[in-house]
């Protein structure tokens, strides 16, 4: 394609999806084991949604946020309602998740009065100024980033780093200076390859906070609606934000929102901040949006990624035998396999990664890159018999690999879509970003 920017698309057309699978012009078909990044959770093609969505588009009215639509605060109060936590009570409109992150930076130090916020390296919040410099983005070609946002090192044990070094430089940071307004992280870690933190860790973070005047803050963006095997993958710690961002699964993919919640407390210390959002729950979006959280919550789709997401990891565990990979992990339907030189080696092998990646699609599964890992988020409807379908090209992808001389070639039919990309270099880190919003 000569005219749209897009320097990461892979040469993979689609014209329309159903259910988990995706379809192309000449009637390729993929399993979908990637759901947009995160977004399609309640799979594609729904006909309740699309339902919704003509019968506002019939409507054809638009609503700034300057005049009321009941509406709204309906599904505002639903939302603090089903929220984590006790402290949610205002729901700031947006139009993506890089807003909502934007919001929750903007209500962090307007409430605080603070500037600086703490958050975890390789963690990904988002392409806008604000969230490129909370989170790790693709270096100097944007440089200099925003002000004010400290970094602590993942928690990994797989790469050495202990939890708690990294909670004890936490606690050093908050002891040491009064300007720190807020810690932000997501509850688990889905672009930096589907990590989950050690049990404790954030409990232990949200507990420093309290106890220094420190808000806590959960991006929630990929990791909301179900995808972890709860409702929101901060319940898995009983975790109680003072802040919390969403977008992707909110939408299903049907429409273009996000949501950044507040306390009450914060909201009164918020009036004055930049905060009107133009197409922020439109009403289309906003009755598509609705539509894909009604059939989330009414089919409870996390018990199903809980139990899904058990079973392909089970399915695929079996691949650390590999010299390849280093580990398979991941919590309910997000799920990733790192890929490494060699047994002996800790070192990404981006070259393997991608064409890993490419062979899965050559062979009809849609699967995507994070960091060093082969990154996994179907959608949440996915059944136990697609799951084995999926693991099985996975398998046999991993198994054609070891007597691939070229694997451009021969993984791929001859099609390579791609260069390799390395994460750690100036064109890979855009690449690790590669469907985030």
């Amino acid at each position: 394609m000569k005219h749209i920017a897009l320097h990461w698309s892979r040469p993979i057309e689609i014209t329309h999806g159903e259910g988990c699978h995706l379809f192309g012009p000449k009637g390729e078909r993929y399993l979908d084991f990637a759901a947009g990044w995160c977004v399609g959770n309640i799979g594609w093609g729904r006909a309740d949604v699309r339902e919704a969505l003509v019968k506002e588009a019939e409507r054809g009215t638009y609503i700034p946020p300057f005049l009321l639509f009941s509406p709204w605060d309906d599904f505002a109060k639903m939302l603090c309602d089903i929220a984590p936590g006790n402290r949610l009570q205002r729901v700031f409109p947006c139009a993506s998740g890089s807003e909502a992150v934007e919001f929750a930076i903007k209500c962090a130090r307007a409430a605080t009065g603070k500037e600086k916020i703490v958050s975890i390296y390789e963690v990904y919040h988002g392409h806008t100024y604000g969230a490129a410099s909370l989170g790790r983005n693709n270096g100097a070609a944007i440089a200099p980033y925003v002000p004010g946002f400290l970094k602590l090192p993942m928690p990994h044990a797989l790469h050495g780093v202990r939890a708690e070094d990294v909670l004890e430089k936490f606690a050093q940071m908050v002891e040491a200076d009064a300007g720190i307004a807020a810690f932000m992280t997501e509850p688990v870690w889905s672009n930096a390859g589907s990590i989950v933190p050690p049990a404790a860790f954030l409990p232990e973070i949200e507990k420093l906070c309290r106890q220094h005047g420190v808000l806590f803050i959960m991006d929630e963006v990929a990791t909301g609606f179900g995808r972890c095997g709860k409702l929101f993958a901060s319940e898995l710690w009983n975790l109680s934000p003072d802040i919390l961002c969403l977008a992707k699964g909110l939408t299903g993919g049907y429409a273009t929102m996000g949501a950044t919640l507040v306390s009450e407390e914060i909201f009164k210390k918020t009036e004055g901040i930049p905060s009107y959002s133009t197409f922020g729950w439109l009403q289309t979006d906003f009755a598509a949006t609705k539509a894909n959280v009604d059939v989330l919550l009414k089919e409870k789709l996390w018990e199903n990624a809980k139990t899904v997401g058990k079973y392909l990891l089970a399915e695929l565990k079996s691949l650390e035998d590999l010299p390849c990979v280093a580990e398979v992990r991941g919590i309910g339907l997000l799920l990733a396999i790192e890929i490494v030189r060699d047994a002996s080696s800790s070192s990404p092998d981006y070259e393997k990664l991608s064409a890993l990646c490419d062979a899965c699609a050559a062979k009809g599964l849609i699967i995507e890159i994070a960091g060093s890992s082969l990154f996994l988020s179907p959608p949440l409807i996915l059944t136990k018999e697609l799951a084995a379908e999926g693991a099985a090209i996975i398998h046999e992808v991993f198994r054609s690999y070891g007597a691939c001389p070229s694997p451009f070639v021969a993984l791929c039919d001859g099609r390579a879509s791609r260069a390799p990309r390395d994460p750690d270099g100036q064109d890979g880190e855009m690449g690790t970003l590669r469907g985030s919003e």
